[in-house]
């Protein structure tokens, strides 16, 4: 049941993504060409002219921007993801999703996973669209001796602290949208301002994790492992894992047991 639903989430959601992707590409594929038009004009030096300097100032402001769309591709997604699960499982239209055959924890299950994905995917294109734009110019940029630099520093890092780090990007990865979707699981309790109750109560799991991570950091140090960053990771992680669990088992109360649709 959780594939047919996955299946639905995911038809439902690419109408979202497929613009900004899409568009992004294009972007991308523009700024690689205005940024060999940009070195061209810094290469030719001393003689340029008035229409290669104003296409020089046009490729570097379109690069800017550029960079401003790729945060707003990482923005946006998380925006996507919460109106999907707004509209879908709290609004008007969560009189049908309700209604299907399918228990409330698979619903989440299924909004957990498409977010994860589609950050997988923004984070693949958004990479492929960097190397795109710097591809032939790589000796340029020393790529050979910052990935020696790289390559060192990993080698430096004790075994424990790369299984950290990769298990805490993947942990993220899942703790974002089960907090958003708790809060607004949350919100909805709210009848008249749902919206506003979501962000308080976003805005209170927010101070209240930073208070209990400033006591734990106070009384407890960096002291939970032999190395003080693997520690503090190690504490960041099992906080992570924890209130995601809280974040599911709250949000899967709510809209089971007190689902309010009013």
């Amino acid at each position: 049941m959780l594939g047919k639903v996955l299946k639905k989430d995911f038809n439902s959601t690419w109408r979202f993504f497929l613009p900004l992707m899409g568009g992004y590409i294009v972007a991308a594929g523009v700024g690689k060409v205005l940024f060999e038009i940009l070195l061209s004009v810094m290469d030719s030096s001393g003689h340029t002219s008035k229409v290669s300097e104003a296409m020089a100032v046009f490729s570097f402001f379109y690069l800017m921007i550029c960079v401003v769309y790729l945060v707003a591709c990482y923005l946006m997604t998380s925006v996507f993801v919460i109106y999907d699960f707004y509209k879908t499982m709290v609004s008007d239209h969560g009189y049908l999703t309700h209604t299907l055959p399918v228990k409330t924890s698979t619903l989440i299950w299924s909004k957990v996973l498409i977010a994860v994905l589609w950050q997988v995917v923004v984070n693949v294109i958004i990479s492929l669209s960097v190397l795109l734009i710097f591809t032939g110019h790589f000796s340029q940029l020393h790529v050979r001796e910052l990935l020696r630099l790289i390559a060192v520093s990993w080698e430096d890092t004790t075994t424990v602290h790369s299984i950290y780090t990769i298990i805490n990007m993947i942990v993220e990865g899942f703790h974002r949208p089960l907090l958003f979707f708790a809060c607004i699981a949350l919100g909805q309790q709210w009848k008249e301002h749902r919206i506003i109750g979501a962000i308080l109560a976003y805005i209170g799991i927010s101070v209240a994790s930073q208070i209990l991570n400033t006591i734990v950091i106070v009384i407890v140090g960096f002291r939970l492992y032999d190395y003080p960053l693997s520690g503090y990771m190690l504490y960041s992680m099992i906080f992570n894992m924890g209130t995601s669990v809280a974040f599911f088992f709250i949000t899967n109360h709510m809209l089971s047991k007190n689902l309010n649709l009013e």
